[in-house]
Parts: structure tokens; C-alpha cells; sequence
């Protein structure tokens, strides 16, 4: 199976794509947009799609593909734990390092270890595992890098500082996205859209229709529908359902409901 992420190789959508799938060839893109369209296309037989960060929350971008191509269904999931540590040429050492390219996300992760130093100014790069590249190949001591023990690794490079997270439970939840994909026997997670009557009232009654249905939600999230200006959908995810029961469930739902994955 080739399974496409996004990121450079030792990224740590990489690293869940192996955790989730041992024997998986990886495949990574620039962008979040390359990476579904690699799994759509046949490029790729499934892509690793980032959708929830314990810490930054949710990475929006994820639901708009979804919605946009009906044929990619979410196919399972997998938490993954983010470990950010600060990393290095051979020859770094802690003190001497000046500058500190990440991703941003990672950047703002370690807000609380930058601040506590201060003489670290921070560089904003597309991807961890591509900051981790480019001190390595730059070779200069003083520069250093926010990533994974994977892309030190991969790069020649050695880890300066572990574990630099604000936050020491700092998780990112991944779909695992097929096209045309069955749901699994076992499915017990679901995440559909939502589009409902611009009417007071209507989210409110659709979130009552899933709790007098026992269903429990685990997370919510609205995007622009870009039908008209300030119009929404709806991202629903829900746990402990089956095909039967979400069926029943949303056809008592004042407006339209698609289901995204069974999972």
C-alpha cells in the first residue's frame, strides 16, 4: 500500500503514516491539497490527512476536501503523539544556537521554551521535517531546528533539547482517507456534514436529534459553505454508531446530512 502524507520525509505525518499502516511505502507532498488529490487520483491507495491538534485544534482545510470530492471517505483514524524537540548540526550545542526554523504550528508549540530563550528568533519554513533538511545541510551551528527524533535521524543531525512542548500531551488525530472506501465491520465512529435551515434553532435541534438518538459527539466544527456570504456547514463527528442507527438518526435532521466516513 503507498500511503501519501504531507511533509518531507521524517515528518511526523510520516511517522503516523508508518505507525498506522507498518508496511506502507510513504509518500510525501507540499501541501494538504497534493496529498488528497495523490489518493484520489490512484496516485497513492490512501493519503494521512491531519484533522485535530490537542493544542492548535482543528485543521480546517482537511473537512473542505472532503466535502468537495464525495468519493473520498475517511476509512479509520489514529492519535498520534507530537514530541517537538529543538535538533542540530553534529557540531550545535544548546547555548550556541541563534536561530530556529519550524512549521509555524510547531513555532507557536513551543512558545514557553523560545521565550525562555531569548537569543533562539524564530524562522517560519513550510514543514519540521524540511527545517530539520536545511540545518543539516546548511551545516551551521547556530542554527538549529523544531522536529521529530525521526527527522534527526534521517538527516544527520542530533536532537539538542527533547520534548520542548508547552504541553506534554500535545496529540494530532489523522483521518486515514480511501477512495470509494467500505466501512469496516466494526465501525463505531462516524463524521458527517451538515448544511441546515438559516433558522434559529436549527443547529439546536439537529445536536438534540443526536442526543434523544443516545449518539455522542466528539467533535463539532463550522466552515464557511461558500454558498453565499457567512453561510456554514456543519462537521459533525460521532462515536459509538452504526450504519443503521446514523441512517435513522439524520433522517429525522431538518436539512441535508452526507455522511464523510464510517470508520
Amino acid at each position: 500500500m503507498i500511503v501519501a502524507y504531507q511533509g518531507e520525509p521524517g515528518a511526523f505525518s510520516e511517522d503516523a503514516a508508518r505507525t498506522l499502516v507498518p508496511n506502507a511505502e510513504t509518500r510525501g507532498y507540499q501541501t494538504f491539497d497534493e496529498t488528497f488529490d495523490a489518493a484520489l487520483s490512484g496516485a497513492a491507495d490512501a493519503a494521512l490527512m491531519p484533522v485535530e491538534n490537542s493544542i492548535s485544534g482543528a485543521v480546517p482545510r482537511v473537512y473542505d476536501l472532503l466535502w468537495a470530492e464525495p468519493a473520498m471517505k475517511i476509512a479509520g483514524e489514529i492519535v498520534y503523539r507530537v514530541v517537538q524537540n529543538l535538533i542540530g548540526t553534529r557540531g550545535a550545542t544548546l547555548e550556541g544556537i541563534r536561530e530556529v526554523r519550524s512549521h509555524p504550528v510547531a513555532l507557536e508549540q513551543c512558545r514557553a521554551f523560545l521565550g525562555a530563550h531569548p537569543q533562539m528568533h524564530p524562522a517560519v519554513v513550510a514543514d519540521t521535517a524540511g527545517a530539520v533538511r536545511e540545518i543539516a545541510a546548511l551545516g551551521d551551528p547556530a542554527s538549529g531546528a523544531i522536529g521529530s527524533t525521526l527527522a534527526a535521524q534521517k538527516y544527520g543531525a542530533k536532537v539538542l533539547a527533547p520534548a520542548i512542548q508547552d504541553v506534554a500531551d500535545n496529540f494530532t488525530r489523522f483521518f486515514f482517507v480511501r477512495r470509494d472506501a467500505e466501512p469496516p465491520p466494526t465501525a463505531g465512529r462516524a463524521c458527517v456534514a451538515l448544511v441546515l435551515p438559516h433558522r434559529p434553532g436549527s443547529l439546536r435541534d439537529a445536536l438534540g436529534t443526536f442526543a434523544d438518538a443516545g449518539l455522542n459527539l466528539r467533535t463539532l466544527a463550522s466552515r464557511p459553505s461558500l454558498d453565499a456570504p457567512f453561510t456554514y456547514r456543519f462537521y459533525v463527528e460521532i462515536e459509538n454508531v452504526n450504519a443503521a442507527a446514523l441512517e435513522a438518526t439524520l433522517s429525522r435532521i431538518d436539512g441535508s446530512a452526507r455522511v464523510l466516513g464510517l470508520y
